[in-house]
């Protein structure tokens, strides 16, 4: 069985192994991957870190989803090297991926992230550092089948590795764009409202026009 939020020092492991091979920015365990003929729902949104001046950005993210009921989940996720995810998004300071998440019909939900970076000390060598939720949220998602969902773009901010959030904001149309290329056929894109009152302080909606740096959510180790 996959379980997403156990599997991060796995998956690292195999990162580090396997080289500067690049990876698709969404992550589904087998029992949640529809066959060839099968019905299927999209989960499709963006994720990627803002660059601060002074700050140390988390080089790899991790949204994590799962059925509901069940322990098989799946994760959108930004990465840098050495398995770097596609850089769909380029902006002044900050870069993003946009992942489209092909799921079997059901509900699911959005219970916790990672943000997480290797860290090296002269003498001491490298360690993973890492930050998620020690209380899980629950968002419900409900996906219904021949349909396509998105949920916005989750923008890190980070003063170090161990104290970041996620800047949330609707960047469905450019989205759109990216994943329809990304799969040919793709549905047109539903929003999915998501109540992200739960999610605080890891996640706070931004308005795009100020930048999420002018964000700010309190230190929650």
């Amino acid at each position: 069985m996959f379980r997403v939020i156990k599997a991060s020092s796995l998956l690292l492991a195999t990162s580090i192994i396997s080289g500067c091979i690049s990876q698709p920015a969404a992550i589904v365990s087998a029992p949640l991957q529809p066959a060839a003929n099968e019905p299927t729902t999209y989960l499709v949104g963006a994720i990627g870190p803002q660059y601060l001046g002074g700050g140390g950005a988390a080089t790899n993210l991790r949204l994590l989803i799962r059925k509901r009921g069940s322990i098989n989940g799946a994760a959108a996720l930004w990465q840098d090297d050495p398995r770097p995810t596609p850089k769909d998004i380029h902006e002044p300071r900050a870069a993003g991926s946009v992942f489209v998440m092909p799921l079997k019909p059901g509900d699911y939900e959005f219970y916790n992230f990672q943000f997480w970076s290797m860290v090296y000390t002269p003498g001491l060598g490298s360690r993973l550092q890492s930050q998620e939720a020690r209380e899980e949220f629950v968002l419900p998602l409900r996906l219904e089948a021949g349909k396509a969902y998105y949920i916005g773009e989750f923008r890190s901010v980070c003063s170090q590795v161990t104290q970041c959030f996620f800047a949330w904001s609707n960047q469905m149309p450019r989205d759109a764009a990216i994943a329809q290329r990304q799969v040919p056929g793709l549905p047109d894109l539903q929003w999915m409202p998501l109540d992200l009152d739960k999610a605080k302080p890891f996640i706070l909606p931004v308005d795009k026009q100020t930048s999420p740096a002018n964000a700010t959510a309190e230190p929650h180790p």
